[in-house]
């Protein structure tokens, strides 16, 4: 039983240790690139990016001396006869004499050196590499600038909710403390029965305000779990709290937006450039190609297999060195009409340019222009808080001093709590306009 106690314990050990793990608490930062980690999307733009490096290497590589070796060995088994006249053997003449020329056994190694020299498209892929990556590379921030926006307004929901919880769960205590009273004025005579099943009626309907604000808040914080692509159920608690991020220096408005610094514009510039580079490819297919070889070869024949792989054997040697100069003067029609569906590309992508340009624009105007109303309606909805508290306070005060009614006390319970719901709603809205401003700003 011991070794089966001994598993238990070191069993019970590892999964708190797992527990312990999954419990996280995260600053907003920190949550992002938890999530730009964590995030297929930004690993398959990080393997591409990787790629394109690799691309690099590969297109310099075709620059450089290339070195290849070779080794055969052919045995003829029947070897070839060649007619030859018989009078050379002391034939008859006009007779033929058929004669075996080579041997059973041929061995060739052989070793060979290629120099690229001059080859304009060698040079535009070399470019045309640099491009494919910064444009990987563009594509991977792009990925993990979306990431970032979906995590933050993850976040605020999670900060959101909880607050919602708070608020009500605050009212929620107020108000009970407030029937209590009013009960007891009932049992003394001084109220009616309409007065405390007002206060019931608005106790019970907070009472499902709570409930659902919590279920809220759960949800919330399972959609943050996901956006940071770990247990749905995991523990997660959050270091920042809404002041912190009120008063982060992003809440301020800039008007230093910049077309050519957004990164979807830089991505799209990319393009515009590969296909520049295309036309120049094609262009540069008019022109020679030089290339410059070193061969070196050493051949052995022998009629005895053992003799043929002894380095005790004279093999011949053969060397040679020379240039390769290939120009393809006339190919039809094909060059020219290829340079122009190029030069279409091109003048596609500058136009794609311009739409996205105009594009960008006009949602970084859109943006701004939400973020500007929802930040002056959140100032709105924040004093309509402190005016609908102000106007409840005073009404229970003259409740209690009998001069208002059950009902007025209602409505501006319910006045203050619709104050309240409008003041979060009117919160979540400004901190995701923020993350949609920043987006638009793109840098």
């Amino acid at each position: 039983m011991k070794p089966i106690t001994t598993f238990i314990a070191v069993l019970l050990i590892s999964f708190q240790g797992v527990a312990q793990q999954e419990d996280r608490s995260l600053t907003l930062k920190e949550a992002q690139q938890l999530a730009v980690e964590n995030a297929y999307s930004v690993k398959d733009k990080q393997l591409e990016y990787q790629k394109a490096r690799q691309t690099i290497k590969e297109t310099a590589s075709q620059g450089l001396p290339q070195i290849s070796a070779g080794f055969d060995f052919t045995y003829n088994a029947q070897l070839a006869k060649q007619p030859v006249p018989a009078e050379f053997f002391g034939g008859a003449e006009g007779t033929f004499a058929y004669v075996t020329f080579g041997t059973k056994y041929q061995n060739s190694a052989s070793l060979s050196l290629n120099q690229l020299i001059l080859d304009g498209s060698y040079f535009v892929a070399l470019q045309a590499s640099r491009v494919y990556k910064e444009s990987a590379r563009l594509d991977k921030e792009i990925s993990e600038q979306e990431i970032k926006k979906d995590v933050a307004q993850a976040y605020y929901g999670v900060l959101v909710s909880e607050e919602t919880v708070e608020i009500v769960r605050e009212n929620m205590s107020s108000l009970e403390k407030n029937l209590r009273e009013t009960k007891a004025l009932y049992d003394n005579g001084f109220v009616e029965e309409q007065d405390v099943d007002q206060l019931e009626l608005l106790v019970s309907n907070l009472n499902n305000n709570l409930n659902r604000a919590q279920r809220q808040y759960d949800l919330a914080k399972m959609m943050l779990n996901f956006r940071l692509g770990r247990n749905v159920d995991a523990e997660i608690s959050l270091t920042n709290s809404i002041d912190d991020v009120l008063r982060d220096e992003g809440m301020l408005i800039t008007d230093n937006f910049s077309v050519e610094d957004n990164i979807n514009y830089r991505s799209i510039s990319i393009q515009e450039k590969g296909a520049q580079l295309s036309v120049r490819n094609e262009k540069m297919k008019y022109l020679p190609t030089l290339s410059g070889f070193v061969r070196h070869g050493q051949n052995n024949y022998q009629d005895d297999l053992g003799r043929a792989w002894s380095t005790d054997e004279y093999w011949i040697p053969n060397t040679a060195i020379g240039f390769s100069l290939k120009w393809n003067i006339l190919q039809g029609l094909g060059r020219p009409a290829t340079v122009e569906k190029a030069k279409l590309d091109l003048e596609r992508a500058e136009v794609a340019m311009e739409i996205t340009k105009s594009q960008l624009q006009l949602q970084y105007g859109q943006a701004k222009s939400n973020y500007e109303y929802m930040y002056d309606n959140y100032n709105t909805q924040m004093r309509n808080v402190e005016l609908s508290k102000k106007i409840r306070d005073k009404t229970r005060v003259k409740y209690t001093e009998g001069i208002s009614s059950s009902l007025d006390l209602t409505q501006a319970e319910n006045q203050y709590l619709e104050a309240q719901q409008e003041y979060l709603n009117a919160l979540q809205s400004l901190l995701n306009a923020k993350e949609e401003l920043i987006l638009a700003i793109g840098k």
